[in-house]
């Protein structure tokens, strides 16, 4: 393999995961705010009764539950947002049979939680932390683009 190909290989594997570095923190980031912006609606949502129907893995917090909201019935599993499990809120041993307040998003009847509202430390260390994948991203596209250019000037230049 010639030194010129190698070099354009070893440079397009760097492109690529600075790449995916940077899309995997746009994405991220997209859904922390997405995540956290349904956890700051959800207090204000409108609750229905609910119903406990059984217990999940064995653990007592985790439940299956069914809700009823115009007419129709919805079946769920959600306790709350992800962005609400880094909070230290105390969890609810529920018993199947019993009865249970749901936050229900008005705008998507079948999206539900327990217990509504978010961690907004969680919040933004998971913000920092997807914008640092961005930052390091497109930054080492741009070094690496720099540096193929300045091989490719050397190069020409010792050609002439």
């Amino acid at each position: 393999m010639s030194e010129e190909l190698k070099s354009k290989s070893d440079i397009s594997i760097v492109l690529i995961l600075f790449g995916a570095l940077a899309i995997i923190g746009v994405f991220a980031g997209g859904f922390f705010v997405q995540d956290y912006a349904k956890a700051r609606a959800s207090t204000s949502w409108p609750t229905v009764e609910g119903i406990v129907l059984s217990k999940l893995d064995g653990s007592p917090e985790r439940v299956r539950y069914v809700y009823s909201m115009n007419g129709r019935s919805y079946e769920s599993t959600r306790e709350r947002v992800f962005l609400a499990r880094f909070s230290n809120r105390s969890t609810t041993n529920y018993l199947p049979g019993e009865n249970l307040r749901v936050f229900v998003d008005p705008l998507d009847h079948s999206y539900s939680v327990l217990q509504p509202g978010g961690a907004g430390f969680a919040f933004v260390i998971f913000s920092i932390f997807s914008g640092a994948f961005v930052f390091f991203g497109i930054g080492g596209i741009v070094w690496a683009l720099s540096q193929s250019a300045g091989q490719q000037f050397f190069t020409t230049a010792e050609a002439i």
